[in-house]
């Protein structure tokens, strides 16, 4: 099936012919033009920010499940930089970020040593999508984002069940667990992050647990069914991981300490929508409240009240990982701070992904880990032909009987709104402008996926934003 694509507004539709005139602005035949695919292409999931190759994108992305709307071919031109040298990079972490790193370092020098130092005993692999192994047993070999013989045909080393517990920055050397020093030319630190966790609990206590690996999702499959499960977090984690549960068989309550589910991704209609549609689905709610303890037969909640369970999974966002940094006196603030090649206060030591902190900010989310690591790789390789660019944030997320699509700055009031709704189809669109420009744009009911960041990308103005309603 050929692609086309109107040369006036832009958008583009599949068929054996173009779609005349064109559905969005009108334009007649003569505005179109036919998308030349690659041999292979390239596609971007736009949530995400993963790439993937093939005649057709992977639907839905199995990093982070959005549908087919969220994926964009890719047109850049590859990178021309190539520096083959007897370097050794070293990457410590074994995340989205540090394989995009060691991607990029591998695409520019073909002769340098890299080594990829992770305390797991599995390759590199899909944290976002962990609660898929919870609701439905999928393997390890599912969620690797690149199989196994990736590394050695890439001559990269993946040393696994290994902790690097101390940086020579003079000496440029890394000490591991297993007693060697790890000599390297650059070094970065893909640390990631840790479970926030302030949940007190003693011996005797119901669990308390999180799910931050793939061992922790096996625990969780091995003893949810049957059991009652107190989730302590409404975010996009803790409400898959809810409704992986409630699959698995558990009776599921979440405890929000916002007023409401998914405050940062949605406002206050869409959030109680999908209320609504989380309670249909058996899953009880309370917002407003917080955990302070895990005890013999349940929790205690901040207002005093306490409440039965069997198990506390605690969802309440990540801290980064830093620790290595602060030993050698790296600049800190909530991450490693980086600038926008990735580079860290200490020449030769970069940062990226959940351990980096970004002009202010760490994203902790894995379109920012993928971008970062990319960044970071070809910086240490000597190309800084491509600065970071901060990774828009979008949430696909969805349920039985409901879809949810944002991206941008949704959880506060705008200066201009255009807002739809369509109460037959159960459909409810709000585009978020200040100074004329979107800035957010929210959709339950459908996906608009990279037609709306792109959109949000370019600052459209109302008259041009309001395509995406259509």
């Amino acid at each position: 099936m050929a692609k086309w694509r109107c040369t006036v507004c832009g958008k583009e539709f599949e068929g054996d012919a173009p779609p005349v005139p064109c559905p969005v602005c009108g334009a007649g035949a003569a505005a179109f033009e036919q998308v030349r695919l690659p041999a292979t292409a390239r596609w971007r999931c736009t949530v995400c920010a993963q790439i993937f190759t093939g005649d057709a994108p992977p639907v839905p992305c199995p990093v982070c499940g959005a549908g087919q709307a969220a994926f964009e071919l890719l047109e850049e031109a590859e990178s021309a930089f190539v520096r083959d040298t007897k370097d050794k990079f070293v990457i410590i972490g074994g995340g989205l970020a540090g394989l995009e790193a060691a991607k990029a370092i591998r695409k520019r020098n073909r002769t340098a040593a890299i080594t990829m130092v992770t305390a797991e005993h599995h390759c590199p692999y899909n944290r976002p999508a962990l609660a898929r192994v919870v609701a439905d047993g999928a393997s390890l070999a599912s969620l690797l984002l690149e199989p196994e013989e990736f590394y050695p045909q890439n001559n990269v080393t993946l040393a696994k069940d290994t902790i690097a517990t101390a940086i020579n920055p003079a000496a440029h050397t890394v000490a591991l667990s297993t007693g060697q020093a790890l000599p390297y030319t650059k070094l970065l630190l893909a640390t990631g992050a840790t479970p926030f966790n302030p949940i007190r609990h003693t011996h005797g206590s119901v669990p308390v647990k999180v799910l931050r690996s793939f061992e922790d999702a096996m625990d969780l499959v091995g003893y949810a069914r049957g059991r009652r499960v107190l989730l302590v977090g409404g975010g996009i984690l803790g409400l898959e991981a809810a409704i992986a549960l409630r699959e698995r068989g558990a009776t599921v309550t979440v405890v929000e300490f916002a007023p409401r589910i998914l405050p940062l991704q949605t406002d206050e209609a869409a959030s109680a929508m999908l209320a609504g549609r989380l309670q249909a689905l058996g899953i009880a709610l309370h917002t407003g409240l917080s955990v302070t303890e895990a005890t013999e037969g349940g929790v205690v909640l901040s207002n005093g009240a306490t409440m039965a369970a069997d198990l506390v999974l605690a969802s309440m966002g990540v801290r980064s990982e830093v620790s290595l940094a602060l030993a050698i006196g790296l600049n800190l603030g909530r991450g490693i701070v980086v600038d926008e090649y990735m580079r860290t206060s200490h020449a030769d030591i970069f940062a990226a992904g959940d351990c980096a902190e970004f002009e202010g900010r760490v994203q902790a989310i894995a379109g920012a880990a993928s971008g970062m690591g990319a960044v970071a790789g070809a910086a240490m390789a000597g190309d800084t032909g491509a600065p970071y660019r901060p990774f828009v944030p979008a949430t696909a997320y969805e349920v039985p009987g409901f879809s949810l699509f944002s991206c941008g700055v949704v959880s506060e009031e705008p200066a201009q709104e255009i807002v739809a709704r369509d109460a037959l189809r159960g459909s409810y669109k709000r585009l978020f402008f200040n100074g004329g420009a979107l800035t957010g744009a929210l959709f339950v009911g459908e996906n608009p996926g990279a037609a709306a960041l792109r959109a949000l990308a370019e600052g459209a103005p109302p008259a041009k934003a309001v395509q995406l309603l259509v």
